[in-house]
């Protein structure tokens, strides 16, 4: 059998085999790129940022109509303004389709922690923890003890949208009475009238103190003393060279 007899006889089969293809590849091209609408099918606006009444009136001008969803929170679109549309705008779709729509809530709400009593950096802590930043930090005189909470704004407890809140510190009592700090070390005299309100500086070495050196030998005012909150305090330090050596056996 001579090869065009061949060739002639698979002739029907190859042209089947091509249309075949040619079938197969254009609906694959349908399904997978459609056409992007018909002659009467319209664009969807975009309704990020408008109110439920605007976007309502945009979407009638277009053919559309609007559903409201749920609200949901967000940081930084305004209560009620719309976050999230179904379909997306720019799609084109026919007139009369129903536009999904979500709006928000405002921001997280957050209740205020109880921080009174607590260190500033305690209460800082406990406020970063809830959501919240530090503002401004502002020191009243008070009973109880410097550096202490007494209060914030907003006040504990309060439900509110997470952002900055206000400190209130006490500086102290407005007037205290010196402790006698004699005999104690610098560092711990300096603790002691540091956390009820007082400054605290040297007035010099005492180098006829048989004290051990950094002991306070002596302190201006003297202790029982009534004085405003703020006032610095002299101490005097012994300089240890006047100790004298224990007896030999």
């Amino acid at each position: 059998m001579s090869a065009r007899t061949k060739l002639r006889r698979a002739m029907p089969y190859l042209i089947a085999a091509a249309l075949g293809f040619t079938s197969a590849y254009v609906v694959i091209a349908v399904a997978v790129f459609p056409a992007r609408g018909g002659p009467d099918d319209v664009t969807v606006p975009s309704l990020t940022g408008m109110t439920i009444d605007d976007a309502t009136k945009r979407l009638e001008k277009s053919g559309f109509k609007l559903k409201q969803g749920e609200a949901r929170p967000s940081e930084g679109a305004p209560a009620g303004s719309i976050i999230e549309q179904d379909p997306l705008g720019g799609t084109v779709a026919r007139p009369g389709i129903t536009v999904s729509v979500v709006t928000s809530a405002g921001q997280r709400e957050v209740v205020v922690p109880e921080t009174r009593g607590m260190s500033r950096r305690d209460a800082e802590r406990a406020l970063e923890q809830a959501g919240f930043s530090v503002g401004s930090v502002t020191q009243q005189s008070s009973d109880s003890a410097r550096g202490t909470v007494l209060a914030t704004n907003p006040a504990a407890g309060e439900k509110v949208a997470a952002g900055a809140v206000t400190l209130v510190i006490s500086s102290g009592p407005a007037s205290v009475t010196l402790p006698n700090v004699t005999g104690r070390s610098y560092a711990d005299a300096r603790s002691t009238l540091e956390q009820i309100g007082l400054a605290v500086a040297g007035s010099g070495l005492d180098s006829a103190s048989t004290e051990p050196a950094g002991t306070v030998v002596s302190q201006s005012p003297s202790a029982g003393r009534t004085v405003p909150s703020g006032t610095t305090v002299q101490l005097r330090l012994s300089a240890g060279i006047g100790i004298v050596p224990p007896p030999q056996e």
